[in-house]
C-alpha cells in the first residue's frame, strides 16, 4: 500500500492452537516439577502424602495403655475416632481429626498408626503400648482438675517409665469437632502443661542448686540469714515473708527455704561454677524423649551478681516443664543418674509382630552418689516440716521441696517428691501456673497421687508374684 503502514497479519487459526497447546504443555510440566519436588525432593511432604494415602488404606492403628486397654481406636478405615480416655488423657494421646489434623502421640506416630507390613488382607496399621497407667493417669488428672493451668507428673523412678502425665487445660477428644471454635479460644489448649510449656520453677529448684552447692565445695559454712540480700546495685531479695532464720545450713535451708543462703552460696562458689554445674543437669538444651522434645531455658545473661542470685533460688529467666523437675528429682533420688523418661512401651505391626520395645536408658550424671544423698537427706528433712506422712503399707518416707516462683501479681506452685526417700520407687511432681498460692497449698493432690500409687504398687507386685508362681 502506498503511504501506509504494513498491516499486521492475524495468526492463523491453527497457529493459534498450537500456542494454546504450547502454553498448556509449559503450565503441565510446571506444575509436574512442583509436584515431584513436593513428593520427592522435600521429605516431610513426601511422608505426608505417603500418610495420606495410607489413611485411606489402612486401618489406624491402636493406641493402648500399660495393660492393654485402648484408648484411641478406630473401626473403619479412615473413619472417625474413638477415645476411652476422655479429658485426663487428651493432652497425651491427642485427637485424629480429618478436619482439623493431629496432636499427640497421634501426630508424633501418625505414620506408623496409618501403616504396616501385614500379611493377608486385612490392612491394619502399627498399634502403640503406652506405660501411662489407667488409674494413675486418671488419678493425676483428679488432683489437677480443679486447677485452670496445671500439671502432674508420675515417673517409676528405677525405670524411667512415665507413668501418669496430665495437663489442665483440656478437652473432650470426643466432640473436640463440634467444639472446635470454642477450644481455639483457651490459650495453650494443645500445648499442654506437663511436658510443653516451661514455668519459672521457684524455690523447688533449690534442689539442683543445692547439688552445684555441695560439689563446689562452699556447703560446709553457715550463712547468716537475717531475711534479705541485697545486691550491690541496691536491689533486695526477701525470704518468704521476709523471715530470717539466723546461722542456718543446707539442709535449714532445704527446709526453711531461705533466698538468701542460696544467693550468698551461688556468689561465693562464681557463676562459672554455678553454670556449669546446672548444666550438668541439661537445663538449657533441648532433651529429645521418644514422643516429644523437652525444652528448657537458662539465660545467665551478662552474669551480674543480681542475675547469678537469682537464678540460685529458681527466678530470672530460668524455665522448665514438670516433667523436667520430676526427670531432676529422679536423677537425686537415683545417686545422680538421670534416666530418660519414656513413655513407649512397645509397638506391633497390624498382625501383631513386635517392632519396638521401650527400655531404660541412661541419659547423664548429674552429681555424685553423696551429693545425691545428702541432698535427698534435707529434702526428707523439709517433707516432714511440711507434714507428709508415711505412705502406704510398707512406710514409705517422702522427700520432697516446694516452690513459689513470683510471675507478676500471680505465682507458680510446684511441689517436687520422690518416695520412699532411700531407693525411690516414684517420682510424683505437681505444679500450679498463675495462681495466687504457694506450693504447699497443693499437697493435698500430692497426697491424693500417693495414695493411688500405694494401690498401682500392691498391684505390681501381685502381678509379679503371680507370674513368679507360674513359673
Amino acid at each position: 500500500m502506498e503511504g501506509g503502514t504494513t498491516p499486521i497479519m492475524k495468526p492463523s487459526f491453527k497457529k493459534r492452537v498450537q500456542c494454546i497447546q504450547t502454553a498448556f504443555l509449559l503450565c503441565a510440566i510446571a506444575v509436574g516439577v512442583g509436584l515431584v519436588w513436593t513428593t520427592l525432593g522435600n521429605p516431610e511432604s513426601r511422608e505426608a502424602a505417603a500418610a495420606e494415602t495410607a489413611q485411606r488404606t489402612y486401618l489406624r492403628g491402636t493406641i493402648y495403655d500399660r495393660d492393654g486397654k485402648a484408648i484411641n481406636y478406630s473401626e473403619e478405615v479412615n473413619g472417625t475416632r474413638k477415645y476411652t480416655g476422655g479429658r485426663a488423657f487428651s493432652t497425651v494421646t491427642g485427637y485424629f481429626s480429618r478436619i482439623y489434623g493431629t496432636t499427640g502421640i497421634e501426630k508424633t506416630f501418625n505414620t506408623e498408626l496409618v501403616s504396616s507390613k501385614c500379611k493377608g488382607d486385612t490392612k491394619k496399621g502399627h498399634d502403640i503400648t503406652l506405660t501411662l497407667d489407667r488409674d494413675l493417669q486418671n488419678a493425676a488428672y483428679d488432683s489437677i482438675s480443679n486447677i485452670a493451668e496445671g500439671a502432674a507428673v508420675v515417673l517409676d523412678a528405677q525405670t524411667g517409665e512415665i507413668l501418669a502425665l496430665a495437663s489442665t487445660p483440656t478437652y473432650e477428644p470426643e466432640t473436640l469437632e463440634d467444639n472446635w471454635s470454642e477450644l481455639c479460644s483457651v490459650d495453650g489448649l494443645f500445648l499442654p502443661n506437663a511436658y510443653k510449656s516451661t514455668f519459672a520453677p521457684g524455690s523447688d529448684f533449690k534442689i539442683i542448686t543445692a547439688c552445684a552447692v555441695i560439689d563446689n565445695g562452699v556447703a560446709d559454712t553457715t550463712v547468716n540469714d537475717q531475711g534479705s540480700y541485697t545486691f550491690k546495685n541496691g536491689q533486695t531479695i526477701t525470704n518468704y515473708d521476709s523471715r530470717a532464720f539466723g546461722e542456718i545450713d543446707l539442709d535449714g535451708a532445704i527446709k526453711n527455704s531461705s533466698n538468701v543462703y542460696f544467693i550468698t552460696k551461688a556468689l561465693e562458689m562464681g557463676s562459672d561454677k554455678l553454670e556449669a554445674s546446672l548444666r550438668k543437669f541439661l537445663l538449657g538444651e533441648d532433651i529429645q524423649l521418644d514422643f516429644t522434645t523437652l525444652s528448657s531455658n537458662l539465660d545467665f545473661e551478662d552474669y551480674r551478681d543480681e542475675v547469678v542470685g537469682s537464678i540460685a533460688f529458681g527466678q530470672g529467666k530460668t524455665e522448665v516443664t514438670p516433667l523436667y523437675m520430676a526427670m531432676a528429682a529422679q536423677a537425686i533420688g537415683n545417686d545422680g543418674v538421670m534416666l530418660k523418661p519414656y513413655m513407649i512401651q512397645s509397638i506391633d505391626t497390624g498382625d501383631g509382630k513386635n517392632v519396638t520395645t521401650g527400655q531404660t536408658t541412661e541419659l547423664t550424671t548429674v552429681t555424685s552418689k553423696e551429693t545425691a544423698d545428702q541432698v535427698t537427706s534435707a529434702m526428707t528433712l523439709a517433707a516432714e516440716h511440711y507434714g507428709f506422712d508415711y505412705v502406704g503399707p510398707e512406710g514409705w518416707d517422702i522427700a520432697a521441696k516446694t516452690g513459689t516462683a513470683q510471675t507478676g501479681t500471680n505465682t507458680n506452685a510446684w511441689i517436687v517428691t520422690f518416695a520412699p526417700s532411700e531407693n525411690p520407687k516414684y517420682v510424683v511432681v505437681v505444679m500450679a501456673a498463675h495462681q495466687g498460692h504457694d506450693g504447699i497449698y497443693y499437697k493435698d493432690s500430692v497426697d491424693q497421687l500417693y495414695d493411688a500409687l500405694v494401690d498401682y504398687d500392691q498391684s505390681q507386685n501381685s502381678s509379679s508374684n503371680s507370674s513368679n508362681s507360674d513359673e
